[in-house]
């Protein structure tokens, strides 16, 4: 009669821990997918498809830019805490128009434009004040003479 009774005391403990194993994986999974859920993904830009039908024009711009005689330079003046863009010397200030748009590759808030307004050096003096710390993608935008031109340099705000 001793041999019919089973002993509970040595049954394994493995099944219960594959068990709890699953049930965290299933808690990991889901907190993984609530934290992706919430978290915020910033585009390039909010009418991206929209620039895409675009780019052929683009790329003319830049073709139009590498084909000056001159490159715009940007000087970073730590001391006066501004930018000055220097445009090249085949143009005219008063012709150009354009736009300076200030790219943050890390949060899109951070992003700012402002317009073309060269003084007579072809210089265009911006105060960093505005601009924080890290990288920053400068892309001008800008036309004369009958002709549109496109410019990215990056630059780093220390």
């Amino acid at each position: 009669m001793n041999a019919a009774i089973i002993n509970k005391t040595n049954t394994s403990w493995w099944p219960k821990f594959i068990i709890a194993a699953f049930i965290l994986f299933a808690f990991f999974i889901g907190y993984m997918v609530r934290l992706a859920m919430q978290t915020d993904v910033d585009l390039v830009s909010k009418d991206y498809y929209k620039k895409e039908i675009a780019y052929q024009q683009h790329l003319n711009q830049v073709k139009e830019t590498n084909n000056l005689s001159g490159e715009v330079t940007i000087v970073q003046a730590a001391a006066a805490e501004q930018l000055s863009l220097v445009f090249p010397e085949v143009f005219t200030p008063q012709k150009i128009t354009g736009s300076i748009h200030f790219f943050r590759p890390s949060d899109a808030k951070l992003d700012f434009e402002v317009p073309v307004q060269l003084n007579n050096d072809r210089q265009q003096h911006i105060s960093t004040e505005r601009l924080t710390k890290g990288l920053w993608r400068v892309q001008i935008n800008w036309q004369a003479a009958n002709k549109n031109y496109y410019i990215q340099k990056e630059i780093t705000i220390e």
